[in-house]
């Protein structure tokens, strides 16, 4: 069996888990907040616009346009939660961004899909992306809600959560890494076009996440369990998951850079206070 099928789901639950507990004591940040133009522009628009750009310049193929569109289309994963809460970002925006982001998957992902391969697809992928989401993020977090709201979490296991979710994003990490760093060396045109896709997400994370700027390490980390997932959906797939594999490989460094930002930004104004 694929180890990843079990540590991608896992970690997610961790994860979100490790978020109610710290969301039941904070005030609610609305999901419907993150669909401003501006952000939907700079974590959507912009970086589609990108990776057509390149397809019309030759420099990536419609397959590999395909997968990297699915990895910015398939929402924020829970390991950029994880970062973004060691960043010091609240647990109700982080959410509130994770649910936003979702939401919009549900509908962005058969689109795509169905624009690049055909209908069928795209109607299997609907269904794929929502069980998905709902299982793997929507149902750890309201369960946890609800657990937490009636009896608050103690200190000793906020902190087990937390360490329990940050173990399991890091062993996500290396497992990626060691699974598809030797695949990507055949393949650096690839890898390339991923780079530019995660260091554009980079660049407008901070204006894309305001006023929560401490959440712009979740605008490059995408959910590569949707999106493998719906990639699984495609007759031919093969360079689908390649691009998917490039990307899950270039995002975390990009992401790492966000959060060492915003660790400077926050010791910066401390300094000016």
């Amino acid at each position: 069996m694929d180890a990843l099928l079990i540590a991608s789901p896992l970690s997610a639950w961790l994860v979100m888990l490790a978020l109610s507990a710290r969301a039941a004591s904070e005030p609610g940040v609305s999901a419907r907040s993150w669909l401003t133009a501006r952000h939907l522009v700079l974590a959507y628009l912009l970086p589609t616009a990108f990776l057509l750009m390149l397809e019309h310049k030759g420099l990536i193929r419609p397959d590999i346009r395909l997968g990297l569109l699915i990895c910015l289309l398939s929402g924020c994963g829970t390991s950029g939660a994880a970062l973004a809460r060691g960043s010091g970002g609240s647990a109700t925006a982080v959410a509130s961004l994770m649910l936003a982001s979702a939401g919009l998957a549900v509908v962005l992902l058969p689109l795509a899909v169905l624009l690049g391969v055909g209908n069928d697809a795209a109607l299997a992928s609907a269904g794929t992306v929502l069980a998905v989401l709902l299982l793997a993020q929507g149902l750890p977090y309201r369960l946890g809600l609800l657990r937490f709201r009636a009896h608050p979490p103690s200190p000793r296991l906020q902190a087990g959560l937390d360490r329990l979710a940050s173990v399991s994003v890091l062993a996500l990490i290396a497992l990626i890494a060691w699974r598809e760093l030797p695949r990507l060396l055949d393949h650096p045109g690839v890898t390339l076009a991923a780079a530019g896709t995660a260091i554009l997400l980079g660049l407008v994370a901070r204006p894309a996440t305001t006023p929560h700027e401490d959440l712009g390490s979740m605008l490059v980390i995408r959910n590569l369990t949707a999106a493998s997932l719906v990639a699984s959906q495609l007759t031919d797939a093969s360079e689908v998951m390649t691009a998917l594999c490039a990307f899950g490989l270039v995002m975390y460094p990009v992401a790492l850079i966000q959060v060492w930002r915003a660790h400077v930004t926050r010791k910066v104004a401390r300094g000016l206070l």
